[in-house]
């Protein structure tokens, strides 16, 4: 492999947004527009060092969020994020064993969902004692190494709930939690093969996970 020099990856963000505060209910709403010139990529196939800069991209969309709190030490609190990521020129190179000069002008951005919803929830069942709950919703995404996003397989959508239930005395705290209690069987990053074009790996995260946990707070 040959030294390969990489530019350095910049971005620009503008976002505007309105805040609204109640007694028992807050919200807000944002666009935002961000523009990634030369970011860095893995890629295997380029003659470097396994990176290489992307042609410029642009992500923009609208964040939602909604709290609310119902009932004295209960909390709810709902989140959704639209992205609409592009590639704004350029030319994807890959390498020579792979597919080449792929126009990718206009295509969607691998591995960044449209659409993004949480709903997390919080229950004081005493002072000391605390119920927490999310839930979080994630649309389907091109793959990584799809960048011309003709593959025709995508990493489906899927939704994970958690649970952790808390106890708090003095300084320590302790607890029990259950991350994906559905046992939703679910991928966030997959590669599309540059050998061969209707091939592609995938990376299953765990299904219904236990956990015990103990923290302690020193200075207190």
């Amino acid at each position: 492999q040959e030294f390969q020099f990489l530019q350095p990856q910049t971005s620009l963000t503008y976002e505007v947004g309105v805040d609204w505060r109640g007694s028992s209910t807050d919200a807000r709403a944002a666009v935002f527009r961000t523009d990634v010139k030369n970011e860095i990529h893995l890629d295997a196939f380029t003659s470097g060092v396994g990176n290489t800069n992307l042609p410029p991209s642009r992500r923009r969309g609208v964040e939602l969020e909604l709290g609310v709190q119902p009932a004295e030490r209960v909390d709810v609190r709902l989140t959704y994020t639209y992205t609409d990521a592009r590639f704004l020129e350029g030319d994807f190179p890959g390498g020579p064993f792979s597919i080449t000069n792929v126009n990718i002008a206009g295509k969607t951005v691998p591995l960044v969902p449209r659409h993004k919803a949480t709903l997390n929830a919080n229950w004081g069942i005493t002072p000391q004692t605390y119920l927490s709950g999310a839930v979080v919703y994630v649309s389907d995404q091109f793959m990584d190494n799809d960048e011309a996003n003709d593959l025709g397989v995508k990493i489906p959508a899927y939704t994970v709930v958690d649970l952790k239930l808390s106890h708090q005395i003095a300084a320590a705290r302790f607890g029990i939690a259950i991350n994906n209690v559905l046992g939703e069987k679910y991928y966030n990053y997959a590669v599309r093969s540059q050998f061969t074009p209707d091939r592609y790996n995938v990376y299953p995260l765990p299904e219904r996970v236990f956990m015990a946990f103990l923290e302690y707070r020193f200075g207190r």
